[in-house]
């Protein structure tokens, strides 16, 4: 007898038979499968009881009644079923079945090996889940390294556009200081008139300028420019110097036509020497959309860039 036991699922397993058929059939045929060991799922069969199982899965596939099946397997096994229960009653002539040893053994044996399959079918459903985590993580690491590579594509873009603009702004100032390019120079200040401070004087004659700390005077350019920034966000910027009766006027239109907007300031100045004798550039007037800036409003403004300048 062959030393090999094999449980019902490893029937199943050999034979292609899904487990409850073939708890069906050792139901259904239990005089004709002699079990070895163990009792309801955890019976074990011999290796010979293989043939016997496929012989009644065979017959079921040609319809036969469970009578022919039962005098098929009387007829073709009827000699195997013997020699298989002489072999258990050899074992327990032996005294091994009456033992309390023997049978503390098979007990947890059968218990070992159910546990084991259990943990089998566990460890295998981990594993998927294990292998699913593991592609879903590199489909992620993949998402996350294309989309990495299109921001900093995105982030050279604005980089270069960035780049662009100051160079426009930088030519733009070069051509204001420069006094233009064109054949009438007198339509812009000549650079000193940009770089001399910039101030304002109150009712009292009083002067007002930005020194700043560590560095230069706050002049007519700075002044420029931060008016220039205050309309960055309009699509249309146009500049425009004029002259009359000594005072330099500075017009600037900005408009977005998509949305109807439009803002313009007209800056009007002239140079002027203070009781110090420092020559200096004077807000003389400034308007906003036809609308004059109060001299508080400016005083204001002043005070605020001087903050600024002495941080």
């Amino acid at each position: 007898m062959s030393s090999q036991y094999l449980s019902l699922r490893e029937v199943g397993r050999r034979l292609g038979i899904p487990p409850s058929t073939v708890v069906y059939y050792k139901d259904k045929y239990s005089k004709f499968l002699p079990s070895i060991a163990g009792s309801g799922r955890r019976q074990r069969y011999s290796v010979e009881a293989l043939e016997i199982f496929r012989r009644i899965r065979e017959m079921y596939g040609l319809n036969w009644t469970t009578e022919q099946i039962e005098n098929e397997l009387s007829l073709k096994f009827g000699m195997l079923v013997s020699s298989i229960n002489d072999d258990q009653q050899l074992i327990n002539d032996a005294g091994l079945e009456s033992s309390s040893d023997m049978q503390t053994v098979i007990k947890g044996l059968s218990s070992v090996l159910g546990k084991v399959s259990d943990l089998l079918s566990n460890q295998a459903l981990f594993q998927t889940e294990l292998r699913d985590l593991r592609e879903e993580v590199s489909i992620l690491r993949s998402e996350k390294r294309k989309l990495s590579a299109e921001t900093n594509e995105q982030i050279l873009d604005m980089a270069m556009e960035i780049g662009r603009l100051k160079r426009d702004r930088a030519e733009l100032f070069r051509l204001l200081r420069a006094g233009g390019t064109g054949p009438d120079e007198s339509s812009f200040p000549a650079a000193g008139y940009l770089e001399q401070p910039l101030v304002i004087r109150n009712s009292e004659g009083e002067y007002l300028g930005v020194a700043g700390k560590g560095r230069k005077h706050f002049s007519l350019e700075d002044f420029v420019k931060l008016l220039e920034n205050s309309v960055t966000s309009h699509r249309s910027v146009d500049l425009e110097w004029r002259q009359s009766d000594g005072q330099w006027i500075l017009v600037i239109d900005a408009s977005e036509s998509s949305v109807g907007s439009q803002k313009k300031i007209v800056l009007v100045t002239e140079e002027n020497v203070t009781p110090n004798n420092n020559t200096v550039v004077r807000i003389d007037s400034m308007e906003i959309n036809g609308k004059a800036v109060p001299g508080a409003l400016l005083f204001s403004l002043f005070r605020q860039i001087r903050e600024s300048f002495d941080r």
